[in-house]
């Protein structure tokens, strides 16, 4: 039998034998109350490896994604990091500080979840290439939106072959229009093809993954405390981030939140998120998106989150964009999956002090703004920095592991099933 579950619902009876060290940290530090989503001014690069922005040819445009990550230390919160994120040499897209929680046993999330932001990050980026398509292929569009749920899986939980995979992505196309069916299903394919996320999802893609033990330089980035007070955050006037009732979809089903019986952990444990992506309708910034996207358990909130891909229009951009939030939510994946697997070998007598996480993803389009439109994911780089007074080989173990349990990164690393539809006026196209 599969159960839908919270990926980290089930470690709360073990977290909270872990909190002293939390508690005692917030109770010297004053509490940091952070956005969930913040613009910044500056943004410190990675310190593992030095960012590299690829040169595109041909007609092609290259943005290349990096992140660092920190922890936040909060007694209620035990998951809740943050995590900066900026396009590489881009000067019309910010950088931005995201800060991302899970929910648990009596612990609403204070901040969406790192699966939200991955699967925010697919279909808002799917929904940019299809309008981008619209406006190539001159269409008249009354209205487009992208629906999706990602399958998600852990194999073996609280094992030492504890694993994480994403089993499937279903992304449809919803269109309103009096176009025919045949330029629709065309407007489909193409866009399908110049989805660089969903390149990287369905195919294998190279990761140089590195694990770094007691690095000397850290940079500032050690866990602190803070909080997060609000689900609103506001920039330029604008509220980007706000919690919204639950999700009516109409072409993936969308079951009921289930919560879970502590005595009884099955193998495996299946659970999803869903999203809807549509257009903010502002004229200024074509490609700025409204998403709403929640993980499909108890004491997770339905988030709406903004995504700017209006490349080459004047303007400040309005909130990160699509691929920012698949990446960065890859980031905030991992570092989850380490907080987990933190309260695994601490079991064993295996004490950890802190862990950060550094990526970069190269994603690039062919032929830009052209019917002939390609997008791929072409390279990966994973940085794990973990701080520990432990064993070299135990910590190295403890890294090995954590990225074998990361469901966002099995995804991009292996193929993935993939699933889309396209819907005209209601009715799916075959």
């Amino acid at each position: 039998m599969k159960f839908k579950l919270s990926t980290l619902v089930i470690l709360a009876a073990l977290i909270i034998s872990g909190s002293t060290a939390y508690a005692q940290n917030d109770a010297k530090q004053n509490s940091k109350v952070y956005q969930i989503e913040t613009r910044l001014d500056n943004y410190m690069r990675p310190t593992t490896f030095t960012p590299t922005n690829a040169i595109p040819v041909n007609g092609a445009i290259s943005e290349n994604i990096v992140t660092t990550t920190q922890n936040i230390l909060n007694k209620e919160a035990h998951f809740l990091k943050k995590g900066l994120v900026k396009p590489v040499g881009e000067t019309q897209f910010s950088a931005w500080e995201l800060v991302s929680d899970e929910g648990g046993s009596g612990h609403s999330q204070t901040a969406p979840n790192p699966l939200t932001y991955y699967a925010a990050g697919a279909s808002s980026s799917l929904l940019t290439q299809v309008e981008r398509l619209i406006k190539i292929l001159a269409l008249d569009i009354e209205d487009a939106k992208v629906e999706s749920k990602i399958f998600f899986r852990w194999s073996d939980p609280m094992s030492d072959n504890w694993s994480g995979y994403t089993d499937k992505v279903i992304s449809n196309i919803l269109i309103e229009s009096s176009e025919s069916p045949e330029k629709i299903k065309e407007l489909k394919e193409k866009a399908l093809k110049a989805w660089a996320v969903g390149e990287g999802l369905a195919n294998k893609t190279p990761i140089d993954v590195g694990i770094l033990i007691n690095a000397d330089d850290w940079a500032g980035l050690e866990a602190r405390p803070g909080k997060v007070e609000s689900p609103i955050s506001i920039d330029n006037g604008r509220i980007i981030t706000n919690v919204t009732p639950d999700l009516n979809l109409q072409t993936v089903e969308v079951e009921k939140d289930l919560g879970l019986d502590m005595g009884h952990f099955p193998n495996p444990f299946v659970f999803s998120e869903i999203s809807i992506a549509e257009s903010a309708h502002d004229d200024r910034r074509p490609y700025l998106h409204k998403i709403r996207a929640k993980s499909l358990t108890e004491n997770y909130q339905t988030w709406e989150l903004y995504t700017d891909d209006s490349r080459g229009y004047e303007g400040v951009d309005n909130a990160p964009t699509s691929r920012d939030y698949f990446t960065v939510g890859t980031s905030f994946c991992l570092m989850s999956q380490l907080t987990a697997n933190r309260m695994y070998f601490r079991k064993q007598g295996i004490n950890i002090d802190d862990f950060r996480v550094e990526h970069q993803f190269n994603y690039q389009q062919d032929n830009f703004m052209t019917p002939a439109m390609t997008g791929h994911l072409d390279d990966v780089i994973t940085r794990v920095i973990v701080k520990s007074d432990a064993a070299e080989q135990a910590l190295a173990d403890y890294a090995r592991q954590a990225l074998r349990m990361c469901f966002a990164g099995e995804g991009v690393q292996n193929e993935t099933e993939m699933e889309s539809n396209v819907y005209l006026n209601g009715t799916i196209l075959k």
